[in-house]
């Protein structure tokens, strides 16, 4: 089963570039429904350079095209929205970090939600458009960022995380994230990708 949809929804990430909105003319401006506004582009000299290049060959369900990060490898990255004005944003799906347990307490699949999705270092994920959402049950996760160089009591510079708890397994209410079965905390800024850690906590009934 497919996991989309990590943080409050769909990543919107920042583009640290300022450039013209001319396109190049013989190249490419759509895939699927999507538009690839320059300095986005697909195909050989299309866009402005590595990071901003867009992959159009994958397919949906229904057989039509949808566009993908080009510079990310490890999984491919759906291109939902390209914005150049007023300020520069990519609208992009991707996979939600994961931890499951048997009934034992055992790890049974596991996925820290890394995508390599800023090979190129164009992208910053939007501390403004985005938040961190942890779903389950008596469930500890966090992201981090930036090595500190040995700095301080913790590697890194950057962490946010929140905790959740559930009584039993009717604690968790739907439609709300009160820190019982789920809880949301702001990122920090800066953010070049989405690496979670969870913590096991003891589990009752």
């Amino acid at each position: 089963m497919a996991f989309w949809l990590i943080a409050a929804g769909l990543l919107l990430l920042l583009l640290r570039l300022a450039f013209a909105a001319d396109g190049i003319t013989g190249c490419p401006d759509r895939c699927g429904y999507v538009d690839i506004p320059y300095p986005f582009g697909i195909g050989p000299n299309c866009s402005c350079g590595d990071g901003f290049d867009i992959a159009c060959n994958t397919t949906n369900s229904t057989g039509v095209l949808v566009p993908t990060l080009a510079a990310a490898h490890r999984h491919a990255i759906q291109v939902r929205k390209l914005t150049v004005f007023p300020r520069p944003e990519v609208k992009v799906m991707l996979p939600v970090a994961y931890m499951c347990y048997n009934s034992s307490g055992n790890v049974t699949k596991q996925f820290d939600g890394d995508v390599e999705l800023n090979n190129e270092g164009v992208y910053r994920i939007s501390d403004e458009r985005n938040m961190f959402v942890v779903i389950g049950c008596n469930t500890v996760a966090w992201n981090q960022h930036v090595d500190s160089g040995g700095k301080g009591l913790y590697r890194n510079l950057y962490y946010a995380g929140c905790v959740t708890y559930c009584g039993d397994s009717r604690s968790a209410m739907d439609g709300k994230c009160p820190g019982v079965g789920c809880c949301h905390v702001n990122i920090p800024p800066e953010l070049t990708d989405n690496v979670v850690t969870f913590e096991q906590w003891p589990r009752g009934d």
